[in-house]
């Protein structure tokens, strides 16, 4: 008459109290190729969750391999199911109307097929800078990442993931989830 208890998953309570990096690399798909003496900052606002500050690695790893093999790094957007599953958008803009489309198109895709996590990467013109934003209901981060990428060996000697106190503000987030953090 006695229940037994299941017992936890130990990867799982493991990757609660590693470091960051060392959850980067269980999260992603396939470690980053040509990294070079790469290390990540571990100071972490506390009001962001486990899960988005997971989504925003994720999304900083697609980043880094964007940027290895285009030699730039890209405006995407990255829609992050709850299941974990991610995709990906290039954000190309011409004209104002066009800006304001894919501001409604990203709306209604978060809200049509329940997506968990927005984020948008943005680079600061090849100055080695880039600033990735996320919402998800009720909480709005960001990160800035500092690279330097040697586009001849196509390598990235540096990368560091910097959390903001303050979200950077990005247009094609607002009102998203409605006002969030």
């Amino acid at each position: 008459m006695f229940r037994r208890r299941k017992k936890k998953n130990k990867t799982v309570n493991e990757t609660q109290t590693e470091s960051p990096a060392s959850i980067q690399i269980l999260d992603s798909d396939i470690s980053p190729p040509a990294v070079v003496g790469t290390r990540q900052e571990t100071k972490i606002p506390p009001f962001l969750s486990n899960a988005f500050k997971r989504a925003i690695e994720k999304a900083a790893d697609r980043s880094q391999n964007e940027l290895i093999s285009e030699g730039r790094i890209k405006p995407m957007a990255f829609f992050i199911e709850a299941d974990g599953t991610m995709r990906t958008v290039s954000l190309s803009v011409t004209s104002e109307y066009q800006k304001e489309a894919l501001i409604r198109r990203i709306q209604e895709k978060a809200l049509a097929e329940n997506i968990f996590t927005v984020i948008v990467s943005t680079e600061m013109d090849g100055k080695g800078k880039a600033f990735l934003t996320g919402v998800s209901p009720g909480v709005k981060g960001s990160a800035c990442i500092d690279y330097n990428f040697d586009g001849k060996t196509r390598t990235v000697d540096l990368w560091r993931i910097r959390w903001m106190d303050q979200p950077v503000p990005n247009v094609f987030l607002d009102g998203i989830y409605g006002k969030t953090g």
